[in-house]
């Protein structure tokens, strides 16, 4: 979609449209569709992740210079050589910035159908410490969520700085 105008025109509506479905109604729908399994959980979180990230990817995309593009025409490149070989790997460092942020807004998602779905995992302990107590394992789990957010954000960082050192060279 951000490098063929015609595929754009023909998802923009749809795109669009799925910019303004509140995520949380896609816990109910895929809890009809996959039951509430682990399975349920994974395709929701995808689900939620591809509504996310679709619009960074192609706003990654589109802020790639033009002379690049022009000059691998120039070159000779086919559409699909610039794709591959220009768009995407210019585009990567936003798209990867954008995963991060999907990620963290991801454990948002995850506490979510923890709670709404309770067949074990997170949403059980919850569930359980809500009814009988003790009220702090509510409170010791979103720490612990808190926690590993915290540090895969930390990862993301790291790995990114790694992989695309000419971007955080000058910062």
């Amino acid at each position: 979609m951000g490098s063929f105008a015609c595929v754009r025109a023909a998802f923009s509506p749809v795109t669009t449209a799925s910019g303004y479905v509140p995520i949380a109604t896609l816990v109910p729908l895929t809890m009809s569709w996959f039951g509430t399994d682990e399975i349920q959980k994974i395709v929701f979180l995808a689900m939620a992740f591809g509504i996310y990230l679709l619009p960074a990817v192609i706003k990654a995309i589109d802020n790639v210079p033009d002379v690049y593009l022009r000059t691998a025409s120039t070159l000779g490149a086919t559409r699909w050589q610039i794709v591959r070989r220009v768009l995407v790997p210019v585009a990567l460092p936003d798209i990867w910035h954008g995963m991060r942020l999907a990620f963290g807004v991801g454990w948002t998602y995850l506490v979510l159908t923890e709670v709404v779905v309770v067949a074990g995992g997170l949403g059980e302990l919850i569930f359980i410490s809500q009814r009988r107590g003790p009220r702090e394992h509510i409170y010791l789990v979103i720490l612990v969520i808190t926690l590993i957010a915290w540090v895969s954000d930390l990862i993301w960082v790291h790995l990114g700085r790694r992989l695309f050192p000419y971007r955080s060279a000058g910062k």
